[in-house]
């Protein structure tokens, strides 16, 4: 792993290796998926993954993400903030997390 410094306000991992991930929908917002993607680094703040597929830049949709990092197993949930077409067929996407959302969903599962 590479400790990158720069001017975000978190300190971002890049992984040598990236670490494959589930993503799917949370909210309604967008047609209920799941899928693999690649997450190539990560920070407090958010990630930035890899995928074949066209996802939208999307303030309101909310995705959760399933990884393993040490052997332990990661779920969070996050925005899609940015996209960049690589190749004709492989999106980069930059994801920022919404640690709120856990929160209300369990406080509605709740009720």
């Amino acid at each position: 792993m590479d400790y990158s410094t720069n001017r975000r306000e978190f300190r971002r991992i890049v992984f040598n290796n990236p670490i494959q991930a589930i993503i799917e929908t949370e909210t309604s917002c967008a047609e209920q998926f799941k899928q693999s993607i690649w997450i190539l680094d990560m920070s407090a703040g958010g990630l930035k993954f890899v995928s074949k597929s066209d996802f939208p830049v999307n303030f309101i949709e909310i995705y959760k993400f399933n990884l393993t990092i040490n052997n332990k197993d990661l779920i969070l949930y996050g925005k899609i903030i940015r996209k960049k077409l690589l190749t004709n067929k492989i999106y980069e996407y930059t994801v920022e997390f919404d640690f709120n959302f856990y929160e209300k969903l369990k406080l509605n599962k709740d009720y």
